[in-house]
């Protein structure tokens, strides 16, 4: 798993925060065992060993990714979808009206469980990659401090998976003029999308794992 990241230089995110740039050296389970009684994969760098299980993310370093990038490029682009039309990628068919009857939020516990929310995400990160096939997609797990671009799949999808705390997903598509949010606290996606120049293939994906795509009543500008 980890030896694709052999002799590459790579930024790892450990699982306290702690992060690590530098030339990987893959180490297999058997040298774990023998060392340190972890039967686990690892990677040294320098005099820093960091086994599979305490290593949240790592991002592969290419020369083009290690430029120093404007993280307020995308600003007048984000701040102009967030005024515009959005759709939900959502487990309902259609937003619940204040007045409903039903349990709503008793039900949206339910499904921020554990067992039922990492699922769920995980599907989020897949159609989000699907999309990737087809365009560029930017991304930030920091509140738009620092983007990424085109991220290696599995990394992303555990990113995707492990979101705690204050943290959110933004997927940026700026060929497209298109933005997708994803809090760690919710049961949907939201999608900004204009002109519908995404919109006809996240219905599709959506539909594929069994999800809705919606829009609420919006203002006419």
């Amino acid at each position: 798993m980890l030896v694709r990241y052999q002799n590459k230089q790579v930024r790892i995110t450990a699982e306290d925060g702690a992060v690590f740039t530098g030339i990987a050296e893959v180490l297999p389970s058997g040298w774990g065992l023998h060392a340190f009684d972890r039967e686990e994969e690892s990677i040294r760098m320098d005099d820093v060993i960091l086994f599979k299980s305490d290593i949240q993310s790592i991002e592969e370093l290419s020369e083009a990714s290690t430029e120093v990038v404007d993280p307020r490029r995308f600003d007048d682009m984000m701040g102009a979808l967030l005024e515009g039309p959005y759709w939900v990628v959502d487990i309902l068919p259609e937003q619940v009206s204040a007045d409903a009857a039903g349990q709503y939020f008793a039900v949206e516990r339910y499904f921020l469980q554990p067992e039922r929310i990492v699922p769920l995400r995980r599907k989020y990160a897949e159609i989000l990659l699907r999309l990737n096939c087809y365009v560029d997609m930017a991304v930030s797990f920091d509140s738009c401090a620092s983007w990424e671009t085109n991220p290696d799949p599995e990394t992303f999808a555990e990113r995707v998976t492990g979101l705690s705390g204050n943290e959110f997903l933004r997927a940026v598509f700026a060929g497209q003029n298109a933005m997708i949010d994803y809090d760690h606290n919710d049961t949907y996606l939201t999608v900004y999308d204009p002109g519908a120049a995404l919109l006809d293939k996240v219905r599709a994906l959506a539909a594929a794992e069994g999800l809705f795509v919606w829009s609420p009543p919006q203002d006419k500008a």
